[in-house]
């Protein structure tokens, strides 16, 4: 499965509606009041976001069923975006869900969910982002319609070796098929027939494919102890939870600049980058780091695609709702 174009995976705002399994699906929830929600896949009609929040504990019963961890066990039970706070929607009885924590007598929840796209509409949080962005410097003004536009194509690790490009092709594998790490190599992960992906190198009678996935989170590990797959609502919405925390992102370098009074999160004469992500996502996010590497960075081409590693300084800065990261190691590009 690919990802859905950077247009749908958006910040937009859920008014009370119907929420599915599926589009035309089972009936899973309706929610209650207006939401944000970042939209991570779109059928016709339909888009696919995450529905999380708290739950009372009480009000859940263990099921693995389907991979999830709990089954809401009464009707009408309320969906709340914290402990004893404000209702988001309302969950049908025997609605799965994954468990994420639990806080006294209150259990945080969410699932994969879908709902008619006409309750979505642009988020006011992101509304008041673009028009407090539209006081930024001309810079990253320009970034951001850039970005909007055009994501920079990343030159392959095989070029360097003879490897011949081949971009813009893209492929179905007729049979089944070892996922090999280089040619004889061994083996990563085995390919149905069917699957499709797109031709980023040859070599001898060997192409090199680029092919996307999804894997649960509770699957998912970082060799460094970085956490992995948070989103930057998640910060936000958690910044007790997630400040401090290391993670592994990956972002696209916009522009460097030095922080300000406008950045008090930041010590004023800060190198940072202004990037756009955790890709795929859309929105925006400072990383600070040393002079030297703000030097070696800001070398780059403008959105040339980053994977660091960082820790989480601010959940969001005072103007924006964007993340500040200290950065603690630039995985890659690898920069000499």
């Amino acid at each position: 499965m690919f990802t859905a174009p950077l247009a749908a995976q958006a910040r937009r705002e859920l008014g009370a509606t119907t929420i599915h399994r599926e589009p035309k699906g089972l009936l899973l929830a309706r929610t209650v009041s207006a939401s944000p929600v970042v939209v991570r896949d779109a059928r016709t009609g339909w888009s696919q976001f995450r529905l999380e929040g708290w739950v009372s504990s009480s009000l859940l019963k263990a099921d693995k069923r389907n991979g999830f961890d709990v089954a809401v066990r009464a009707k009408n039970v309320r969906l709340r975006e914290e402990p004893s706070g404000r209702e988001i929607a309302q969950l049908e009885e025997g609605m799965l869900l994954d468990k994420l924590e639990e806080k006294g007598n209150w259990t945080r929840v969410r699932r994969m969910v879908w709902a008619d796209s006409k309750a979505l509409r642009e988020s006011r949080v992101a509304s008041h982002e673009s028009r407090v962005d539209s006081q930024e410097s001309k810079v990253e003004s320009r970034a951001r319609d850039s970005v909007q536009a055009y994501v920079a194509p990343q030159a392959s690790p095989t070029a360097a070796s003879g490897v011949a490009e081949s971009t813009n092709e893209r492929i179905e594998l007729l049979r089944p098929a070892p996922l090999l790490s280089q040619p004889e190599g061994v083996q990563l992960a085995a390919l149905n027939s069917g699957m499709t992906g797109q031709v980023v190198g040859r070599t001898g009678d060997w192409v090199r494919v680029q092919v996307e996935g999804w894997v649960r989170e509770e699957d998912l590990k970082s060799a460094s102890g970085a956490l992995v797959g948070v989103t930057a609502a998640e910060i936000r919405a958690n910044p007790e939870r997630y400040v401090g925390q290391m993670l592994e992102w990956r972002l696209q370098y916009i522009s460097g600049a030095v922080a300000d009074e406008l950045r008090p999160e930041m010590p004023p004469g800060q190198p940072y980058l202004l990037a756009r992500g955790p890709l795929p996502e859309t929105g925006f996010v400072y990383l600070m780091l040393s002079r030297e590497d703000a030097a070696r960075i800001q070398a780059l081409p403008a959105l040339t695609e980053l994977t660091v590693r960082a820790r989480v300084r601010a959940a969001r800065s005072r103007f924006l709702a964007t993340p500040v990261l200290q950065l603690e190691a630039l995985l890659s590009p690898v920069l000499r």
